[in-house]
């Protein structure tokens, strides 16, 4: 189905795949950092608002804190409360109130605290009175939060909500209830216990700072999450509307990342991995922290997300494709290329890598001085000059490594035009050369172009002409006939006549003329029409040495009143080929009057017909009257005689009408001279075939 679609379409449709793989490793890898973040969300959606009062691992530790508080203050009873005197509640109320105030201490003053006993303040860091005077309730100001509150009539540890001023049992700790003890049920119900924290926007202390930045991670890497798999979604959808152009555009992609280097891919593909190895997973989980960045992190993901879909693409647009353009291969066609090509092709070629070479030790030697001027190997004047050095070098290598690569492109270029020429001269099919606009040779090409269209409408125009001009002579021929059979008949008519002794050798005269002249007009006709292809061949199965024989005994009469003598040299076996009898016949009788008018008197014609390679080949041979000072290829031209002086009989039409009709029947014509040995040589294919047509039925032409 044909496409016009727009290329901004293509392009804003491929950019979609692009969002959506980038949003999905985004997604991934957000979601493998922030596991923990998603096992909390699920039971605690409260973690959503980054605050560390809604971490479960906060709760954990405010309920051992008020677990050891408990224990330290009012000391340890069995599992029912009763208490115990014995030295393990002692050691064990010690250790709890040590616990409790290491805990503060870690928290300093962030984390506030109230205890009080038989109505008396044992210990707080409140600065102010937190109990009402009036009914004893709970007074707190509004940059504090409640965590937790024991006023000795509740036997569960209860944590507090951010907005709420009551009791809210959130989370039922562990704490006292999983040990075999508990607090002195007796002192217990005389103690009140609170524990709040500071409004803060962030926390300083070593308990609470860890405890913070983890909390707004998990509010970060959560909300990235959530953000991430809403965008591979949408662009998932987006790219998906927008298929056929995604078609399109990754068929266009695939096309021009074919032409990129795998050597280039694959140091793509490294230093994304280096910085991966970077900003790994762990780096990323610390760049959660406010002060850190997360986006290079993040966005260093997402490339990798677009990049996979790339060299995914690339594979699946190119298959083995991709390692064509690689650097082993180039190498093997390059050697192939300089094994198999033209002096002048690999002359070039020594030049394109020996500038390459040059350009490598230029750069390895600028890199070297420079490297040497840094760590100060080299110092004072000497330091100067080797940085200075290593500079030139660099630039020195860049210049010959471009002027390598622009070599390398010209050479291409010249041997396409070569290949182009060559084609050109042997007449083949070529198809218009495509170099780069920033090739120094597509002027060249351009105009060589020019040249082929040039010659293939003089071609045509010849071909044309000679179309023209066979038409014309078919045309004349066929018009000449009918006047030149009245001629003939009334010549013949006066011949009969007994005219005066003058008037009848006037008779006989324009008799034989009138004869020439037909004969001349049937040669033309027939060349013609063999010329134009017009000229029927039917084909048979025939035996050449009964054609041969039945030509020349056909001709005997002529041949008996000349004074040369025909030597004849063929097999007693029968040499079949295929070809039209009577055409056949035509162009041996051609040949033997060719011999018959231009052989030396008293001379020799032999006649050869042998079998050599699978083609039956005649050869008829005469010695020359005259010198033969032609060319072989101008002689089978039309009209074309070896008596310049054209005062012998003949219209010069004799050897082409052997040549084209020879071609027609499917065989070969050719002639050699050799001193004054004329040469003409017919070969046909054999075949195998039995139902030759008689040569006897063979009618022979005038």
């Amino acid at each position: 189905m044909a496409t016009n679609l727009k290329t901004s379409k293509k392009i804003r449709a491929f950019c979609y795949r692009l969002l959506a793989w980038g949003a999905f490793f985004v997604m991934t890898a957000s979601g493998l950092m922030g596991r923990e973040a998603l096992e909390e969300l699920g039971g605690n959606p409260s973690v959503l608002s980054g605050d560390l009062y809604d971490l479960s691992i906060f709760r954990e530790y405010i309920g051992d804190l008020y677990q050891n508080a408990m224990f330290g203050y009012v000391g340890v009873g069995d599992d029912n409360g009763y208490p115990l005197q014995n030295a393990l509640a002692t050691d064990y109320s010690v250790q709890a109130y040590d616990k409790f105030r290491q805990s503060l201490e870690a928290c300093g003053e962030e984390l506030l605290y109230d205890i009080r006993l038989n109505d008396s303040r044992a210990d707080s860091n409140f600065p102010y009175p937190i109990f009402s005077e009036y009914d004893g309730h709970l007074l707190l100001p509004d940059n504090v939060r409640l965590c937790c509150y024991w006023d000795g009539s509740r036997d569960y540890f209860s944590f507090f909500s951010r907005n709420e001023t009551d009791y809210n049992t959130v989370l039922n700790t562990p704490g006292y209830n999983a040990l075999q003890y508990r607090p002195n049920q007796e002192k217990a119900s005389y103690i009140r216990l609170v524990i709040a924290l500071k409004e803060q926007d962030f926390y300083t202390s070593p308990a609470l700072a860890p405890l913070d930045r983890i909390a707004k991670g998990y509010r970060r890497v959560l909300l990235l999450f959530f953000s991430s798999a809403f965008l591979t979604i949408l662009f998932a959808l987006l790219s998906l509307l927008s298929y056929r152009a995604a078609r399109e555009a990754t068929k266009v992609y695939g096309i021009f990342v074919k032409k990129v280097w795998l050597e280039t891919k694959l140091v793509v593909v490294a230093l994304l991995f280096l910085l991966g190895n970077h900003y790994h997973l762990d780096y990323l989980f610390a760049s959660l922290d406010r002060r850190i960045s997360i986006f290079p992190a993040l966005g260093l993901y997402a490339l990798f997300g677009g990049m996979f879909y790339l060299l995914l693409t690339d594979l699946r647009q190119n298959e083995g494709a991709i390692f064509y353009n690689s650097l082993p291969v180039k190498l093997y066609h390059f050697l192939r290329e300089y094994i198999s090509g033209k002096t002048w092709l690999r002359k070039a070629m020594q030049i394109c890598v020996i500038t390459l070479i040059c350009a490598a030790i230029a750069l390895i030697c600028g890199a070297g001085g420079i490297f040497l001027a840094r760590k100060g190997v080299v110092t004072g004047r000497t330091l100067s000059l080797s940085g200075i050095l290593g500079i030139l070098l660099l630039l020195s290598g860049v210049l010959l490594l471009f002027a390598s690569l622009r070599l390398r492109h010209l050479v291409k270029d010249t041997a396409a035009i070569v290949a182009q020429i060559s084609a050109l001269e042997i007449g083949g099919q070529s198809t218009p050369l495509t170099l780069s606009k920033h090739s120094l040779l597509t002027r060249a090409a351009e105009d060589l172009y020019k040249l082929e269209a040039g010659i293939e409408n003089a071609v045509k125009q010849k071909n044309r002409s000679n179309r023209m001009r066979v038409e014309l002579l078919t045309n004349v021929s066929h018009d000449l006939k009918t006047p030149l059979t009245s001629i003939i008949n009334y010549a013949d008519l006066l011949c009969e006549e007994p005219l005066p002794a003058p008037a009848c050798e006037y008779a006989q005269a324009l008799r034989e003329k009138s004869y020439r002249l037909k004969n001349m007009v049937q040669d033309v006709f027939d060349l013609s029409k063999s010329t134009s292809g017009n000229l029927t061949v039917e084909k048979h199965v025939l035996d050449l040495v009964k054609l041969i024989r039945q030509t020349l005994a056909d001709m005997d009469e002529r041949i008996a009143g000349s004074t040369l003598t025909f030597k004849l040299a063929v097999s007693e076996e029968p040499i079949l080929i295929e070809a039209d009898g009577d055409k056949l016949y035509r162009v041996f009788q051609n040949l033997f009057l060719n011999a018959l008018q231009y052989s030396l008197e008293n001379s020799r014609v032999h006649v050869l017909l042998f079998e050599a390679d699978g083609r039956a080949i005649c050869e008829v041979k005469n010695t020359s009257k005259g010198e033969l000072d032609f060319d072989t290829s101008e002689i089978i031209e039309r009209f074309v005689r070896a008596d310049t002086s054209r005062t012998t009989e003949g219209s010069g039409l004799g050897l082409s009408i052997v040549q084209s009709f020879t071609e027609n029947c499917g065989g070969n014509f050719s002639i050699e001279t050799n001193a004054d040995m004329f040469t003409a040589r017919v070969s046909f294919p054999l075949t195998e075939h039995t139902d030759t047509q008689n040569p006897t039925t063979i009618t022979e032409s005038s």
